[in-house]
């Protein structure tokens, strides 16, 4: 970089400037891409079952292979943020997601559908922690736990417009015209990343911390027993929500109240809402209190009463089921002070390591259990087809038993908190 191109980037860079929230703002944003690429099949189960003539099984693999590639990589993505920094990662992420939309709105066979969902898995993979990465490049350590929660609560508002919004769209033109006008999207949004954001203020590359290698930072990260309970505790809390927020509420909701693709594809959105506002108050409170272990005990009891009366308590009319929905997503959304605290008890040459180690457990809750309801379903189906889309019916008992996993899940994450390291919001000697 020369001077002339140092000193116009560094114009109005500093921490927490204007500048410092655009480039957030920008990161986040892959984020919100990402997660609306995530949440997308969830209104789409019954149109992609027909397209591709396909059950419950292979339709939660579908939508769970974004999942897999994704948890698999935050590992090396962590670990390459201190290689090759944010900007980098997030431009790359973002034309692999669009060429991944592409490849997935045109696919004739499951296997090029796969094939799409594999490469937006894949792209997406480097938006929450670089982002992250760059929220403590840009602004004060003191916000690294509200940052954390805005970039997740920013991008649950993608997973809302890709319920409601996205079902009407569905409705009216089809599932593969919407995902058409997404590649466009990514594509803007890479250019966007390449032009104005810089991994630190000052314009330089991103700094490492550390010079250990990748396979010896990771190994580090591994042996420290509190990322573990983290991990598990942030698999056991974004499974449920991964599992029927984005994929099998919509088809659930359709069936026990007899309401379109649009209204159910609404009322689960409102998961995702209350994410995106419990992750930032969450974060907020957390700091100003400077706990994080007793904000996460809380969400997680709160996620398992919730659970348990949306799913087998004495029935609730439409709007009721709603606010449900909602206080399921808001006592989720705490969950992303487990990065906060994992970067607070770890030492701050493997934080991309710890990051991605803690962050791909979130996910893989959701990896594990989207598919797993679905196989459950076809394992208790009686055999009954649809008359009207030919696909298989499930009955409201099917889905019963299949997710009965998830206030299972979260009582055990409950039990998990409790062993939980106290950072009081300050870097800790591990």
């Amino acid at each position: 970089m020369t001077a002339a191109t140092t000193a116009e980037v560094a114009t109005g860079s500093r921490i927490g400037s204007f500048r410092a929230w655009l480039v957030w703002f920008l990161g986040a944003n892959a984020f919100f891409y990402a997660f609306f690429q995530r949440a997308a099949p969830s209104v789409m189960v019954d149109p992609l079952m027909g397209a591709f003539s396909v059950g419950a099984g292979v339709m939660g693999n579908l939508a769970a292979l974004y999942l897999y590639i994704y948890a698999v990589l935050q590992l090396p993505v962590g670990l390459l943020l201190d290689r090759w920094g944010p900007r980098v990662l997030l431009t790359g992420g973002m034309v692999l997601v669009a060429i991944g939309a592409g490849l997935f709105a045109f696919a004739e066979t499951i296997w090029m559908a796969y094939a799409g969902r594999f490469l937006i898995g894949a792209g997406s993979a480097t938006g929450f922690i670089s982002a992250l990465t760059l929220a403590a490049a840009w602004h004060p350590p003191s916000r690294f736990g509200m940052f954390s929660g805005m970039t997740m609560g920013y991008a649950m508002i993608g997973g809302f417009l890709a319920q409601g919004p996205l079902g009407a769209l569905v409705d009216l033109f089809g599932w593969r015209q919407p995902m058409v006008a997404t590649v466009l999207w990514g594509l803007a949004l890479a250019a966007l990343i390449w032009l104005v954001v810089r991994d630190r203020p000052d314009g330089g590359r991103v700094q490492r911390t550390g010079d250990q290698s990748l396979g010896r930072s990771l190994m580090q990260a591994m042996r420290l027993p509190h990322n573990w309970v983290l991990a598990i505790y942030g698999c056991l809390l974004s499974g449920p929500f991964l599992s029927y927020g984005l994929l099998w509420g919509v088809p659930h909701m359709m069936l026990i109240y007899d309401v379109g693709r649009d209204t159910a594809g609404f009322s689960v959105s409102l998961m995702t809402i209350g994410f995106a506002v419990g992750g930032p108050l969450g974060g907020f409170l957390s700091d100003r209190f400077r706990r994080r272990k007793l904000p996460l005990i809380i969400a997680a009891a709160a996620s398992l009463v919730v659970w348990s009366i949306v799913l087998y308590g004495p029935a609730l009319p439409v709007w009721q089921y709603q606010i449900a929905l909602f206080l399921v997503g808001l006592s989720g959304g705490s969950m992303i002070l487990t990065l906060a605290l994992a970067r607070e008890l770890s030492p701050p040459s493997i934080s991309g390591a710890v990051t991605g180690f803690v962050n791909g457990a979130f996910v893989g809750g959701g990896a594990l259990l989207q598919p797993v309801v679905g196989i459950v379903l076809d394992m208790v189906w009686d055999g009954t087809i649809s008359a009207t889309t030919g696909i298989p019916y499930y009955a409201p008992a099917h889905f019963d038993a299949a997710l009965a996993i998830l206030p299972v899940c979260s009582a055990i994450g409950l039990m998990s908190a409790f062993f939980m390291r106290e950072s009081y919001c300050r870097p800790v000697q591990s």
